[in-house]
């Protein structure tokens, strides 16, 4: 059981350790919530709570948000006490149909809301999500990279049919109240510039204010299926992991870019095998995602998360592992784990610190606890997670 110091603990070897951090923007200064007067960590997390996906980072203040996304959360210390700040009308009846969110650091945020297909509603907050500023859209949303206060872009989706998925992207440089095209897939045009119309883009993002990716999924055996883009979005070229052992018949899917630092990143592919079992293989990048190299594998994992170049932590079929050379050798972690629930969702913040969200209820992800490391996932311990419920969340056209 968690004594009251080993919380502070923790938080003391997280601020420690600002060297080691994924390097995000400055952050702005912000208004604190009101807190109830005994914040003394305690040694249970005394709340069952919706928190699902946390993003947070050094410094103590961070996002999280239900599995659906319609309720928002910020936190001010490490996910101690969260304070309710989805903005007015996110969550109202009727309000749009697909929600997307994007976090450059604990205090700017990003949530939109697409309402038809050819328009949606961008939330903005410098604050902490205390206040939120609304633009109307004239597309729809899509995934999003938040690079700063200023700048971020939207890969819009425009549909998927047949294996195949349309998107245009589209700019921002003064917080999202103007937005310039930057690349569009036109039916009417074979010239897809570099990014082809074909297959699942699930996942994108800017490494940098003109470095980005979009990685995804198509039916190609031995294919990886990953774009860059080095002006900002015009014109795109596909990339490759050098050295990845897969089989030429094997088909190949990217799980996630996990972006380290402006030239730093994990490209994680998995490919499932004819027996049921899955292998994700693990690449990176120190040069900007110019080249990619292979490092190493783990079968069977659910979801994963690194804190550093050569850090990280992963979990399947009740295991949980932790890396120390990048992906090369995995170490089992799982006598570690808290007991009687099952983990759902992790984030690592730097080479030691991360936290993992585990469920009571993995059918509906409603009831949740969170848990906090300070070893790279050798032992976790919780962490309160009180949700205090806000009534002055201001959102302005």
């Amino acid at each position: 059981m968690m004594t009251k110091r080993l919380i502070p603990s923790l938080f003391a070897v997280l601020l420690l350790l600002t060297g080691c951090v994924r390097t995000t923007p400055t952050l702005t200064g912000t208004p604190e919530p009101t807190l109830p007067t005994d914040t003394s960590p305690t040694s249970t997390p005394t709340h069952i709570s919706p928190l699902y996906k946390l993003h947070i980072f050094v410094g103590g203040h961070g996002w999280a948000s239900n599995v659906d996304q319609t309720i928002f959360y910020n936190t001010r210390n490490f996910g101690e006490h969260w304070l309710t700040v989805t903005p007015a009308g996110l969550s109202s009846p009727g309000s749009g149909w697909g929600t997307t969110a994007a976090f450059a650091n604990g205090d700017i945020g990003w949530i939109c809301r697409s309402e038809t297909e050819s328009s949606a509603i961008l939330y903005s907050s410098g604050d902490g999500g205390r206040n939120w500023q609304t633009f109307n859209l004239d597309f729809p949303c899509g995934q999003m990279s938040v690079l700063n206060a200023n700048e971020g872009y939207i890969l819009s989706d425009q549909g998927v049919g047949a294996g195949s998925q349309y998107v245009s992207l589209y700019h921002t440089a003064d917080g999202g109240q103007s937005w310039d095209l930057r690349f569009e897939h036109d039916p009417a045009n074979p010239d897809d510039h570099g990014l082809p119309t074909g297959g699942i883009k699930n996942y994108f993002g800017f490494l940098s204010s003109d470095i980005g990716l979009v990685a995804g999924y198509e039916p190609v055996p031995s294919l990886v299926y990953l774009f860059r883009t080095i002006d900002g979005g015009t014109s795109w070229k596909q990339s490759e992991c050098k050295n990845l052992p897969i089989d030429e018949n094997q088909e190949t899917s990217v799980e996630k870019i996990i972006r380290i630092n402006a030239t730093t990143a994990i490209l994680p592919i998995r490919s499932y095998l004819a027996n049921g079992n899955s292998i994700t293989y693990f690449c990176s990048t120190t040069d900007a995602a110019e080249t990619w190299l292979y490092v190493g594998m783990l079968e069977n994992v659910e979801f994963f998360d690194f804190g550093s170049l050569l850090t990280g932590v992963a979990f399947g079929q009740g295991k949980m592992f932790q890396t120390e050379d990048g992906g090369l050798t995995w170490t089992e972690t799982t006598a570690g784990l808290p007991p009687a629930v099952t983990p759902v969702s992790l984030d690592m913040i730097n080479d030691l610190v991360g936290f993992l969200t585990a469920t009571i209820t993995p059918e509906t992800l409603t009831d949740n606890r969170i848990y906090m490391t300070g070893n790279n996932g050798k032992d976790w311990q919780p962490i309160p997670g009180n949700i205090i419920e806000s009534t002055t969340i201001n959102s302005t056209p």
